[in-house]
Protein backbone atom coordinates (compact mmCIF):
# COMPACT_ATOMS: atom_id res chain seq x y z
CA UNK A 1 0.00 0.00 0.00
CA UNK A 2 1.22 3.48 -0.86
CA UNK A 3 1.27 6.51 1.41
CA UNK A 4 0.42 9.89 -0.09
CA UNK A 5 1.81 12.82 1.91
CA UNK A 6 0.82 16.42 1.22
CA UNK A 7 3.86 18.67 1.76
CA UNK A 8 3.27 21.47 -0.73
CA UNK A 9 1.92 24.30 1.43
CA UNK A 10 3.71 27.34 2.77
CA UNK A 11 2.78 26.99 6.45
CA UNK A 12 2.79 30.74 7.01
CA UNK A 13 1.33 30.53 10.54
CA UNK A 14 4.64 29.31 11.88
CA UNK A 15 5.81 32.82 10.91
CA UNK A 16 8.64 31.31 8.85
CA UNK A 17 10.53 30.45 11.99
CA UNK A 18 11.01 27.17 10.16
CA UNK A 19 10.79 27.02 6.40
CA UNK A 20 9.66 24.98 4.62
CA UNK A 21 7.19 23.81 7.25
CA UNK A 22 7.55 20.01 6.66
CA UNK A 23 11.20 20.31 7.72
CA UNK A 24 10.34 21.88 11.09
CA UNK A 25 12.58 20.07 13.61
CA UNK A 26 11.16 18.42 16.73
CA UNK A 27 13.64 16.55 18.92
CA UNK A 28 16.06 15.49 16.23
CA UNK A 29 13.56 14.76 13.45
CA UNK A 30 11.58 16.95 11.09
CA UNK A 31 7.79 16.76 10.92
CA UNK A 32 7.97 14.99 7.57
CA UNK A 33 10.54 12.48 8.82
CA UNK A 34 8.26 11.61 11.74
CA UNK A 35 5.38 10.91 9.37
CA UNK A 36 7.58 8.70 7.18
CA UNK A 37 9.07 6.72 10.07
CA UNK A 38 5.70 6.19 11.76
CA UNK A 39 4.37 4.73 8.52
CA UNK A 40 7.47 2.59 8.10
CA UNK A 41 7.00 1.21 11.61
CA UNK A 42 3.67 -0.34 10.55
CA UNK A 43 5.20 -1.87 7.44
CA UNK A 44 4.50 0.83 4.83
CA UNK A 45 7.46 1.58 2.56
CA UNK A 46 6.11 3.16 -0.66
CA UNK A 47 5.64 6.92 -0.45
CA UNK A 48 4.42 9.65 -2.78
CA UNK A 49 5.20 13.12 -1.48
CA UNK A 50 3.52 16.10 -3.17
CA UNK A 51 5.78 19.14 -2.88
CA UNK A 52 5.37 22.77 -3.94
CA UNK A 53 6.68 25.60 -1.78
CA UNK A 54 10.48 25.22 -1.43
CA UNK A 55 10.24 21.81 -3.05
CA UNK A 56 13.97 21.57 -3.72
CA UNK A 57 14.86 21.94 -0.04
CA UNK A 58 12.46 19.17 0.94
CA UNK A 59 13.70 16.79 -1.74
CA UNK A 60 17.35 17.44 -0.86
CA UNK A 61 16.74 16.89 2.85
CA UNK A 62 14.58 13.75 2.59
CA UNK A 63 16.12 12.23 -0.56
CA UNK A 64 14.86 9.06 -2.19
CA UNK A 65 14.09 7.39 1.15
CA UNK A 66 17.01 4.96 1.27
CA UNK A 67 18.33 6.40 4.53
CA UNK A 68 14.96 5.58 6.12
CA UNK A 69 14.62 2.16 4.47
CA UNK A 70 11.69 3.27 2.24
CA UNK A 71 11.02 4.35 -1.35
CA UNK A 72 9.96 7.93 -2.08
CA UNK A 73 8.55 9.42 -5.27
CA UNK A 74 8.03 13.19 -5.54
CA UNK A 75 5.31 15.03 -7.42
CA UNK A 76 5.60 18.77 -7.94
CA UNK A 77 2.42 20.81 -7.54
CA UNK A 78 2.86 24.07 -9.43
CA UNK A 79 -0.54 25.22 -8.11
CA UNK A 80 0.32 24.68 -4.43
CA UNK A 81 -1.11 28.06 -3.42
CA UNK A 82 -4.65 26.95 -4.34
CA UNK A 83 -5.10 24.33 -1.61
CA UNK A 84 -4.23 20.82 -0.45
CA UNK A 85 -7.08 19.29 -2.46
CA UNK A 86 -5.17 20.19 -5.63
CA UNK A 87 -2.07 18.47 -4.20
CA UNK A 88 -4.01 15.25 -3.71
CA UNK A 89 -5.35 15.43 -7.29
CA UNK A 90 -1.82 15.72 -8.66
CA UNK A 91 -1.12 12.20 -7.45
CA UNK A 92 -4.06 10.57 -9.24
CA UNK A 93 -2.04 9.15 -12.14
CA UNK A 94 0.52 7.65 -9.78
CA UNK A 95 -1.91 5.48 -7.78
CA UNK A 96 -3.65 2.39 -9.12
CA UNK A 97 -7.41 2.89 -9.48
CA UNK A 98 -8.13 -0.32 -7.58
CA UNK A 99 -5.61 0.41 -4.84
CA UNK A 100 -6.23 1.71 -1.34
CA UNK A 101 -3.75 4.25 -0.04
CA UNK A 102 -3.09 6.27 3.08
CA UNK A 103 -3.44 10.04 2.84
CA UNK A 104 -1.59 12.07 5.47
CA UNK A 105 -0.61 15.71 5.96
CA UNK A 106 3.11 16.39 6.45
CA UNK A 107 2.49 18.59 9.50
CA UNK A 108 0.46 16.06 11.52
CA UNK A 109 2.10 14.08 14.30
CA UNK A 110 0.39 10.90 15.47
CA UNK A 111 0.90 7.57 17.14
CA UNK A 112 1.40 4.61 14.83
CA UNK A 113 -1.54 2.87 16.55
CA UNK A 114 -3.83 5.18 14.52
CA UNK A 115 -2.40 3.77 11.30
CA UNK A 116 -2.84 0.24 12.61
CA UNK A 117 -6.54 0.91 13.28
CA UNK A 118 -7.04 2.44 9.82
CA UNK A 119 -5.31 -0.43 8.05
CA UNK A 120 -7.80 -2.85 9.61
CA UNK A 121 -10.63 -1.17 7.68
CA UNK A 122 -10.03 -2.64 4.25
CA UNK A 123 -13.23 -3.48 2.37
CA UNK A 124 -14.48 -3.68 -1.21
CA UNK A 125 -13.20 -0.21 -2.07
CA UNK A 126 -16.56 1.55 -1.82
CA UNK A 127 -15.59 3.89 1.01
CA UNK A 128 -12.85 6.22 2.18
CA UNK A 129 -12.15 6.27 5.91
CA UNK A 130 -11.33 9.28 8.06
CA UNK A 131 -9.73 8.91 11.49
CA UNK A 132 -11.80 11.02 13.89
CA UNK A 133 -11.38 12.12 17.49
CA UNK A 134 -14.60 12.40 19.51
CA UNK A 135 -12.91 14.25 22.37
CA UNK A 136 -14.13 17.75 21.59
CA UNK A 137 -12.30 19.31 24.54
CA UNK A 138 -8.82 17.96 23.85
CA UNK A 139 -5.91 20.24 24.64
CA UNK A 140 -4.02 19.01 21.58
CA UNK A 141 -6.07 21.13 19.13
CA UNK A 142 -7.72 24.53 18.84
CA UNK A 143 -11.44 23.86 18.47
CA UNK A 144 -11.99 27.16 16.63
CA UNK A 145 -9.44 26.29 13.96
CA UNK A 146 -9.96 22.51 13.79
CA UNK A 147 -11.77 20.80 10.93
CA UNK A 148 -14.96 19.42 12.42
CA UNK A 149 -17.18 16.54 11.37
CA UNK A 150 -20.78 15.55 11.97
CA UNK A 151 -20.83 11.77 12.18
CA UNK A 152 -24.00 9.69 12.03
CA UNK A 153 -23.90 5.88 12.21
CA UNK A 154 -20.22 5.81 11.35
CA UNK A 155 -20.54 8.02 8.28
CA UNK A 156 -19.57 11.68 7.82
CA UNK A 157 -22.68 13.73 7.09
CA UNK A 158 -20.97 17.12 7.15
CA UNK A 159 -17.39 18.30 7.47
CA UNK A 160 -15.58 21.65 7.56
CA UNK A 161 -14.04 24.25 9.84
CA UNK A 162 -17.16 26.39 10.07
CA UNK A 163 -19.97 23.86 10.45
CA UNK A 164 -22.26 24.52 13.42
CA UNK A 165 -23.29 20.96 14.30
CA UNK A 166 -20.49 18.46 14.87
CA UNK A 167 -19.53 15.61 17.18
CA UNK A 168 -15.98 14.77 16.08
CA UNK A 169 -12.68 16.30 14.96
CA UNK A 170 -10.97 15.52 11.65
CA UNK A 171 -7.42 14.26 12.39
CA UNK A 172 -6.23 14.64 8.79
CA UNK A 173 -5.39 10.94 8.45
CA UNK A 174 -7.30 8.94 5.80
CA UNK A 175 -7.53 5.53 4.20
CA UNK A 176 -8.61 6.35 0.65
CA UNK A 177 -9.40 4.90 -2.75
CA UNK A 178 -9.98 6.45 -6.17
CA UNK A 179 -13.33 7.92 -5.09
CA UNK A 180 -11.43 10.74 -3.37
CA UNK A 181 -10.16 11.90 -6.77
CA UNK A 182 -13.67 11.94 -8.23
CA UNK A 183 -14.90 14.00 -5.28
CA UNK A 184 -12.01 16.44 -5.64
CA UNK A 185 -12.70 16.79 -9.36
CA UNK A 186 -16.22 17.94 -8.48
CA UNK A 187 -15.13 20.38 -5.80
CA UNK A 188 -12.28 21.86 -7.86
CA UNK A 189 -14.60 22.36 -10.81
CA UNK A 190 -16.67 24.54 -8.48
CA UNK A 191 -13.62 26.54 -7.42
CA UNK A 192 -13.27 24.77 -4.07
CA UNK A 193 -9.65 23.68 -3.68
CA UNK A 194 -9.31 22.37 -0.13
CA UNK A 195 -9.30 18.71 0.86
CA UNK A 196 -12.13 19.41 3.33
CA UNK A 197 -14.33 20.61 0.45
CA UNK A 198 -13.51 17.44 -1.46
CA UNK A 199 -14.49 15.44 1.61
CA UNK A 200 -17.78 17.34 1.63
CA UNK A 201 -18.44 15.86 -1.80
CA UNK A 202 -17.52 12.40 -0.54
CA UNK A 203 -19.85 12.74 2.44
CA UNK A 204 -22.74 13.89 0.27
CA UNK A 205 -22.31 10.73 -1.79
CA UNK A 206 -22.25 8.62 1.41
CA UNK A 207 -18.72 7.42 0.74
CA UNK A 208 -16.83 8.79 3.74
CA UNK A 209 -16.85 6.53 6.78
CA UNK A 210 -15.00 7.05 10.05
CA UNK A 211 -12.58 5.25 12.32
CA UNK A 212 -12.73 6.38 15.95
CA UNK A 213 -9.22 6.92 17.33
CA UNK A 214 -10.24 8.84 20.46
CA UNK A 215 -7.57 8.52 23.11
CA UNK A 216 -4.71 8.01 20.66
CA UNK A 217 -2.09 10.73 20.25
CA UNK A 218 -2.29 13.11 17.28
CA UNK A 219 -1.73 16.82 16.73
CA UNK A 220 -1.84 19.23 13.80
CA UNK A 221 1.32 21.36 14.04
CA UNK A 222 -0.18 24.41 12.40
CA UNK A 223 1.34 27.28 14.37
CA UNK A 224 3.88 28.04 17.08
CA UNK A 225 1.46 27.23 19.90
CA UNK A 226 0.75 23.82 18.38
CA UNK A 227 4.50 23.24 17.95
CA UNK A 228 5.04 23.85 21.66
CA UNK A 229 2.14 21.51 22.48
CA UNK A 230 3.57 18.82 20.22
CA UNK A 231 6.88 18.93 22.07
CA UNK A 232 5.14 18.65 25.43
CA UNK A 233 2.99 15.73 24.28
CA UNK A 234 5.99 13.87 22.86
CA UNK A 235 7.84 14.18 26.17
CA UNK A 236 4.74 13.24 28.16
CA UNK A 237 4.39 10.12 26.03
CA UNK A 238 7.80 8.90 27.21
CA UNK A 239 6.49 8.18 30.70
CA UNK A 240 5.49 4.57 31.36
CA UNK A 241 2.59 3.21 33.37
CA UNK A 242 4.99 0.73 34.97
CA UNK A 243 7.39 3.42 36.23
CA UNK A 244 8.23 2.83 39.88
CA UNK A 245 8.23 5.68 42.41
CA UNK A 246 11.92 6.48 41.91
CA UNK A 247 11.54 6.60 38.13
CA UNK A 248 8.34 8.62 38.35
CA UNK A 249 9.47 11.27 40.81
CA UNK A 250 13.27 11.41 40.38
CA UNK A 251 14.75 9.66 37.35
CA UNK A 252 12.11 10.52 34.77
CA UNK A 253 12.02 14.28 35.51
CA UNK A 254 15.82 14.34 35.17
CA UNK A 255 16.01 12.18 32.05
CA UNK A 256 13.30 14.25 30.34
CA UNK A 257 15.60 17.24 30.70
CA UNK A 258 18.61 15.35 29.36
CA UNK A 259 17.14 13.28 26.51
CA UNK A 260 16.13 16.29 24.34
CA UNK A 261 19.76 17.41 24.47
CA UNK A 262 20.93 13.97 23.34
CA UNK A 263 18.52 13.81 20.38
CA UNK A 264 19.59 17.23 19.14
CA UNK A 265 23.24 16.09 19.16
CA UNK A 266 22.54 12.88 17.23
CA UNK A 267 23.56 10.59 20.10
CA UNK A 268 22.23 7.07 19.51
CA UNK A 269 20.16 5.05 21.99
CA UNK A 270 22.72 2.21 21.96
CA UNK A 271 25.51 4.64 22.86
CA UNK A 272 23.49 5.69 25.91
CA UNK A 273 22.94 2.03 26.81
CA UNK A 274 26.71 1.51 26.80
CA UNK A 275 27.24 4.75 28.73
CA UNK A 276 24.84 3.62 31.46
CA UNK A 277 26.61 0.26 31.59
CA UNK A 278 30.05 1.87 31.88
CA UNK A 279 28.87 4.14 34.71
CA UNK A 280 27.55 1.08 36.54
CA UNK A 281 30.91 -0.65 36.05
CA UNK A 282 32.69 2.40 37.48
CA UNK A 283 30.30 2.35 40.43
CA UNK A 284 31.12 -1.31 41.15
CA UNK A 285 34.85 -0.60 40.97
CA UNK A 286 34.53 2.39 43.31
CA UNK A 287 32.59 0.28 45.82
CA UNK A 288 35.31 -2.41 45.76
CA UNK A 289 37.98 0.07 46.94
CA UNK A 290 36.54 -0.19 50.43
CA UNK A 291 36.70 3.41 51.71
CA UNK A 292 33.84 5.77 52.55
CA UNK A 293 35.04 8.38 50.05
CA UNK A 294 34.87 5.90 47.18
CA UNK A 295 31.53 4.53 48.44
CA UNK A 296 30.00 8.02 48.17
CA UNK A 297 31.28 8.38 44.60
CA UNK A 298 30.07 4.86 43.81
CA UNK A 299 26.56 5.59 45.08
CA UNK A 300 26.32 8.80 43.06
CA UNK A 301 27.64 7.05 39.94
CA UNK A 302 25.11 4.22 40.35
CA UNK A 303 22.25 6.72 40.52
CA UNK A 304 23.59 8.59 37.48
CA UNK A 305 23.73 5.26 35.64
CA UNK A 306 20.07 4.73 36.59
CA UNK A 307 19.06 8.10 35.12
CA UNK A 308 20.99 7.51 31.88
CA UNK A 309 19.45 4.05 31.69
CA UNK A 310 16.10 5.78 31.16
CA UNK A 311 17.49 8.09 28.48
CA UNK A 312 18.32 5.36 25.97
CA UNK A 313 14.68 4.31 25.65
CA UNK A 314 13.49 7.92 25.60
CA UNK A 315 15.88 8.84 22.79
CA UNK A 316 14.86 5.72 20.85
CA UNK A 317 11.17 6.64 21.13
CA UNK A 318 11.74 10.33 20.37
CA UNK A 319 13.69 9.45 17.22
CA UNK A 320 11.41 6.51 16.32
CA UNK A 321 14.38 4.15 16.50
CA UNK A 322 13.10 1.51 18.89
CA UNK A 323 14.32 -1.97 18.01
CA UNK A 324 14.27 -5.49 19.42
CA UNK A 325 18.06 -5.52 19.41
CA UNK A 326 18.18 -2.29 21.41
CA UNK A 327 15.77 -3.73 24.00
CA UNK A 328 17.79 -6.95 24.20
CA UNK A 329 21.10 -5.07 24.50
CA UNK A 330 19.70 -2.91 27.29
CA UNK A 331 18.44 -5.92 29.27
CA UNK A 332 21.69 -7.87 28.89
CA UNK A 333 23.97 -4.98 29.87
CA UNK A 334 21.72 -4.09 32.81
CA UNK A 335 22.19 -7.61 34.19
CA UNK A 336 25.96 -7.37 33.83
CA UNK A 337 25.87 -3.94 35.47
CA UNK A 338 23.78 -5.20 38.40
CA UNK A 339 26.24 -8.03 38.96
CA UNK A 340 29.29 -5.78 38.91
CA UNK A 341 27.77 -3.34 41.43
CA UNK A 342 26.66 -6.08 43.85
CA UNK A 343 30.06 -7.80 43.63
CA UNK A 344 31.74 -4.44 44.33
CA UNK A 345 29.53 -3.89 47.41
CA UNK A 346 30.17 -7.45 48.63
CA UNK A 347 33.92 -7.00 48.22
CA UNK A 348 33.76 -3.74 50.19
CA UNK A 349 31.99 -5.47 53.12
CA UNK A 350 34.43 -8.42 52.98
CA UNK A 351 37.42 -6.07 53.19
CA UNK A 352 36.08 -4.66 56.47
CA UNK A 353 34.74 -7.88 58.03
CA UNK A 354 36.94 -10.59 56.52
CA UNK A 355 33.89 -12.88 56.88
CA UNK A 356 33.52 -15.42 54.07
CA UNK A 357 29.75 -15.74 54.58
CA UNK A 358 29.38 -12.21 53.21
CA UNK A 359 29.93 -13.68 49.75
CA UNK A 360 26.94 -15.97 50.28
CA UNK A 361 24.82 -12.92 51.18
CA UNK A 362 26.08 -11.27 48.00
CA UNK A 363 25.11 -14.38 46.03
CA UNK A 364 21.57 -14.26 47.48
CA UNK A 365 21.26 -10.55 46.62
CA UNK A 366 22.58 -11.15 43.10
CA UNK A 367 20.28 -14.12 42.49
CA UNK A 368 17.23 -12.19 43.74
CA UNK A 369 18.13 -9.22 41.55
CA UNK A 370 18.37 -11.41 38.47
CA UNK A 371 15.10 -13.19 39.25
CA UNK A 372 13.22 -9.90 39.73
CA UNK A 373 14.57 -8.66 36.40
CA UNK A 374 13.84 -11.98 34.68
CA UNK A 375 10.21 -12.07 35.82
CA UNK A 376 9.46 -8.35 35.34
CA UNK A 377 8.61 -8.21 31.64
CA UNK A 378 6.56 -11.41 31.64
CA UNK A 379 4.73 -10.42 34.83
CA UNK A 380 3.87 -6.93 33.54
CA UNK A 381 2.62 -8.27 30.22
CA UNK A 382 0.53 -10.93 31.93
CA UNK A 383 -1.10 -8.53 34.38
CA UNK A 384 -2.05 -6.18 31.54
CA UNK A 385 -3.36 -9.09 29.48
CA UNK A 386 -5.56 -10.31 32.32
CA UNK A 387 -6.85 -6.84 33.10
CA UNK A 388 -6.06 -4.17 30.50
CA UNK A 389 -7.53 -1.50 32.77
CA UNK A 390 -5.23 -2.46 35.66
CA UNK A 391 -2.95 0.37 36.76
CA UNK A 392 0.23 -0.69 38.50
CA UNK A 393 3.91 0.08 38.82
CA UNK A 394 7.02 -1.87 39.73
CA UNK A 395 7.66 -0.91 43.34
CA UNK A 396 10.91 -2.87 43.43
CA UNK A 397 12.16 -2.31 39.90
CA UNK A 398 15.72 -1.55 38.89
CA UNK A 399 15.20 2.14 39.62
CA UNK A 400 14.41 1.36 43.27
CA UNK A 401 17.34 -1.05 43.61
CA UNK A 402 19.86 1.47 42.31
CA UNK A 403 18.36 4.18 44.51
CA UNK A 404 18.83 1.94 47.57
CA UNK A 405 22.43 1.41 46.46
CA UNK A 406 22.84 5.18 46.10
CA UNK A 407 21.54 5.73 49.65
CA UNK A 408 23.76 2.94 50.98
CA UNK A 409 26.80 4.47 49.34
CA UNK A 410 26.38 8.01 50.64
CA UNK A 411 25.50 6.82 54.16
CA UNK A 412 28.19 4.09 54.18
CA UNK A 413 25.62 1.45 55.19
CA UNK A 414 26.64 -1.16 52.65
CA UNK A 415 25.94 -4.25 54.76
CA UNK A 416 22.38 -3.04 55.39
CA UNK A 417 22.07 -2.25 51.69
CA UNK A 418 23.05 -5.79 50.73
CA UNK A 419 20.61 -7.29 53.24
CA UNK A 420 17.77 -5.11 51.90
CA UNK A 421 18.57 -6.04 48.30
CA UNK A 422 18.72 -9.75 49.15
CA UNK A 423 15.48 -9.68 51.13
CA UNK A 424 13.31 -7.46 48.94
CA UNK A 425 14.37 -8.93 45.58
CA UNK A 426 13.63 -12.49 46.66
CA UNK A 427 10.40 -11.53 48.42
CA UNK A 428 9.24 -9.70 45.30
CA UNK A 429 10.00 -12.75 43.17
CA UNK A 430 7.97 -14.95 45.52
CA UNK A 431 5.14 -12.41 45.53
CA UNK A 432 4.98 -12.56 41.74
CA UNK A 433 4.94 -16.34 41.78
CA UNK A 434 2.04 -16.29 44.23
CA UNK A 435 0.21 -13.73 42.12
CA UNK A 436 0.63 -15.88 39.04
CA UNK A 437 -0.58 -18.90 41.02
CA UNK A 438 -3.81 -17.06 41.86
CA UNK A 439 -4.29 -16.38 38.14
CA UNK A 440 -3.59 -19.96 37.01
CA UNK A 441 -7.24 -20.65 36.16
CA UNK A 442 -7.25 -17.62 33.84
CA UNK A 443 -3.96 -18.65 32.28
CA UNK A 444 -5.27 -22.07 31.28
CA UNK A 445 -8.71 -20.92 30.11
Amino acid sequence: MKVLICAAGKGSRLKHKFSPKPLTPIYGLSLLERVILNCKNVGLKDFIIVVGYKAKEIMEKIGDGRRYGVRIQYIFNDEWEKGNGVSVLKARDHINKNENFLLIMSDHLFDKSILEKLLDYKDDGKYCYLAIDRNLEGEHFNITDATKAQVVNGKVKNIGKDIKTFNAIDTGIFLCNSSIFQALDESVSEGKYSLSEGNQMLSKNGKLKTVDITGHFWIDVDDEEALSKAKRFLLKGLCKETDGPVSKYLNRPLSLLISPVFVNHNISPNFLTFLSFLLACVSGIFFSFGTYFWAILAGITAQLSSVIDGCDGEVARLKLKTSKFGEWLDRVLDRYADGIIIIGITHNIWLHSNAKWVWFLGFIALTGTYLVSYTAQFYDRLILKINSEHKFFRFFGRDMRLFIIFLGGITNQLFLTLVILAALSNLETLRRLYKLYTFKSLLTS
